[in-house]
This record gives structure tokens, C-alpha cells and sequence, in this order.
């Protein structure tokens, strides 16, 4: 298996994580709020193309926001408390609430997640997949002997 494959493993797997995750609490929320005659709760939880194509979509927009990177960088070094983050550049530069949205989009988006009961966020698996995409494209980038050129295409 090469490193490309391996990285691609990766991210497949996160996301799949984050799709069966999102799926479990479908499921959760219809038994919770089940009535006699309400569809099952299993119905229509087992993931389209389309949804695939939904949730690679929201995680590389996710991935794509400014300051996103930076966070996942200051993560990778272990979790962080969101009192640390508030305010910062990369948590987006607000106060704790602006701060806890920001932060909850990307847990919506599977990379981070957040522990209620410590008030502290990590990486999640495809996180951590999507920034070693990013460091590897960065390296790979950075070592081009071709000055970039405008277009780029050949």
C-alpha cells in the first residue's frame, strides 16, 4: 500500500465514522420521538451517493474555511479547552459563543469534536486524515522545482 493509498484509506474511513455517526442519531432522535403510525426509525439511514457526495462536500467546505487549517494544527498536539480557543484567529476570531458555533460546524462536518462535560475539543479520525491531506499537499507543492505559472494546466 503506498503512503496515497494509505491517506486515502484514511479519509474514507473518517468519513464513513462521521456517516455511521450521523446515521446512529437519525435513529436516536425517530426513537425518541416515536408515534404510532411514524415510519422506522431505520428507514432511509443507509447512505445514497447523494449523501456521500453531501458529506465529502461539507467536509472539504468545512476543511476550506479560513482558519480551519490552523485549528486542526493546534489540535493535533492534543485537545484543547474552549476557553483557550475563544477568540483565537482560528476558532474564528469571535467571543466564546461566536467561537462555540464556529467550532460546532466543524463538529457537524466531523473534524472536531467537542466533550460537553470538560468544555474541551479534539480532532476527530478524519480530522487528523484531512490535515495530513493538507501537510501533504503542502510538502508536495513546496518542493516543485517549476516556479508556479498562471493556469497551471499542461
Amino acid at each position: 500500500m503506498t503512503a496515497s493509498d494509505a491517506l486515502l484509506d484514511a479519509l474514507a474511513g473518517g468519513l464513513r465514522r462521521r456517516v455511521r455517526e450521523r446515521g446512529l442519531a437519525e435513529r436516536r432522535m425517530a426513537d425518541f420521538v416515536f408515534r404510532e403510525g411514524s415510519p422506522d426509525p431505520g428507514e432511509g439511514t443507509t447512505p445514497s451517493p447523494a449523501d456521500w457526495r453531501h458529506f465529502v462536500g461539507r467536509t472539504l467546505a468545512a476543511a476550506g474555511e479560513p482558519g480551519t487549517i490552523e485549528l486542526l494544527e493546534r489540535l493535533s498536539g492534543g485537545d484543547r479547552p474552549i476557553a483557550e480557543l475563544a477568540g483565537r484567529r482560528e476558532a474564528g476570531g469571535g467571543g466564546r459563543l461566536a467561537s462555540v458555533d464556529w467550532i460546532g460546524g466543524l463538529a457537524s462536518a466531523g473534524l472536531v469534536g467537542r466533550d460537553l462535560e470538560t468544555d474541551r475539543v479534539g480532532l476527530t479520525d478524519l480530522g487528523a486524515a484531512v490535515l495530513a491531506l493538507v501537510r501533504e499537499w503542502e510538502r508536495r507543492a513546496s518542493a516543485a522545482n517549476e516556479p508556479a505559472g498562471v493556469g497551471g494546466a499542461r
